[in-house]
């Protein structure tokens, strides 16, 4: 007897692997993963085990490593359409979006009645950009199950606002759900995010990862009147266009009228930051173009000019028209003469008129469009665009093709100052205190003689890493306006 009362007691897998499940529903995530990997350590193909431990890195948003245990789960229970909708969700919440999407078609070739697998390769094609698979596996999910909110979600932001199906899709996915919780780590901050259903809103999938913040997100436009949201730290206004911001429900207007809350980018700062308001906004900083912008409205059928004042006064062809609320080009077009701008005026509601400034370098005749982002009033270089024509977008540039602009833009961005100069910098740091917004970004030039022509200046700028090694170089100035970021969020939350 004493011989056995001396025996060291053997672990016993099966109750470490209860416990981890126990202290995983009871909360203890990391308690969880500790009993998990004891039961591992005696038993590596223990599934339940290991399901476990996902299940409590997934909580603590350490999703590589979910993602791991998941693929062993899979290869252990292969063509499995549920655990592949879980390695893929977590392979995307990683980052690792091209085996996600191999994932979640394996899911759907698995099972293909499952609308779950269907709305989640929607999501994740929607975040890559890819927007005509994303559409049709949304669409895909919707046939299977017309309630799919994700699916809706992604369908009213990815077809054109003019297409009759959006609202549609607005109205089902938010009517009912106008308030939807994206979790993080346990000891992160919650902030409340004010967004809308229109593509309004600051990108933030890699500006506010769920490794850092619990979201609550509020579409406003859907609010109710006296709708009060869950309790958070602060909260971030992610409306960042004053043409697509909705009118503030009384239940919004209270809540930033009487909080005690840090507002980060208030609704109210946003809404000086129209084109048409750019002039005046930033008027009287020395080396700066601003070109004349106006906003008019289309003309009524059988209507003698355009109302607002028309568009003649105070502009000099040639003009770049562009409708209210466009981004990225769309729509765009550079008027040489009067009838040109007037038919470009006649096809929105409401359009800017902008002077065109010829920006070619002198050198070598090509035009440069730099991206800035301003965070927390500091502006922190994000990219250059070098292109032989006026209408400049980074993917649209040729950039991939010609080393020496690749070149030029890593200088940039290694060394802003040493690039543009001490007067460009100045420029840009007066403008960050104009502007007044805790996030934003400009796209500029700088003309032959040293100015810093304006394009636009807004709180929509588009901050993401690179996946191309091509383009590698830039990770570190991502990595360093997503540190910034995370600072200004560290500091308002003290």
């Amino acid at each position: 007897m004493s011989q056995l009362l001396a025996a060291p007691l053997r672990p016993d897998p099966t109750m470490d692997a209860l416990r981890a499940q126990s202290l995983f529903e009871a909360g203890d995530h990391r308690g969880a993963i500790r009993a998990a990997d004891a039961v591992l350590r005696a038993d590596p193909d223990d599934l339940v085990a290991r399901m476990t431990r996902a299940a409590a890195l997934n909580a603590l948003c350490r999703f590589s490593e979910a993602a791991s245990d998941l693929a062993v789960v899979v290869a252990a229970r292969p063509g499995r359409a549920g655990l592949l909708i879980g390695l893929g969700t977590a392979q995307a919440e990683a980052g690792n979006a091209r085996d996600a999407i191999a994932t979640l078609t394996a899911a759907i070739a698995a099972d293909p009645a499952s609308a779950d697998a269907a709305a989640a390769l929607g999501a994740v094609c929607a975040r890559t950009g890819n927007t005509a698979a994303a559409i049709t596996a949304c669409r895909y999910a919707l046939s299977l199950d017309p309630g799919q909110i994700a699916a809706h979600q992604n369908l009213a932001a990815l077809l054109p606002p003019d297409d009759p199906a959006t609202l549609r899709h607005r109205d089902a996915a938010y009517r009912l759900r106008p308030i939807i919780t994206i979790p993080g780590p346990p000891a992160a901050p919650t902030i409340l995010v004010m967004t809308c259903a229109a593509a309004a809103n600051i990108p933030l999938d890699h500006l506010l990862p769920r490794r850092h913040a619990t979201q609550i997100r509020w579409f406003i436009d859907y609010a109710a009147p006296n709708q009060i949201p869950p309790p958070h730290d602060f909260i971030l206004n992610a409306i960042g266009d004053p043409d697509l911001m909705p009118p503030l429900a009384p239940s919004v207007r209270h809540l930033l009228d009487t909080t005690d809350r840090p507002v980060l980018n208030h609704p109210d700062r946003i809404g000086l930051t129209g084109r048409a308001n750019l002039p005046a906004l930033l008027a009287g900083i020395p080396d700066i173009v601003v070109p004349p912008v106006s906003r008019v409205a289309r003309k009524a059928e059988g209507e003698d000019g355009h109302r607002e004042g028309g568009w003649r006064r105070g502009h000099r062809l040639p003009v770049i028209v562009r409708p209210a609320g466009s981004h990225g080009g769309t729509d765009l077009v550079l008027a040489e003469t009067e009838p040109a701008a007037d038919r470009a005026i006649g096809r929105a509601p409401y359009s800017y008129v902008t002077d065109f400034i010829d920006y070619r370098s002198p050198a070598d005749w090509f035009y440069r469009k730099y991206r800035a982002i301003f965070v927390d009033r500091i502006a922190y270089p994000y990219h250059l665009a070098i292109a032989p024509h006026w209408l400049v977008h980074y993917w649209t540039a040729g950039m991939e093709h010609d080393a020496a602009r690749r070149a030029e833009e890593a200088a940039f961005l290694s060394d802003p100052a040493g690039a543009l100069g001490s007067r460009a910098m100045a420029c840009l740091g007066e403008i960050a205190a104009r502007l007044d917004l805790d996030y934003g970004g400009i796209d500029f030039s700088i003309l032959p003689d040293g100015r810093l022509l304006v394009f636009e200046v807004n709180a929509t700028m588009l901050v993401h890493p690179e996946t191309d090694p091509l383009f590698a170089y830039k990770n570190p100035a991502v990595a360093a306006i997503q540190s910034a970021v995370a600072r200004m969020l560290d500091r308002f939350r003290a």
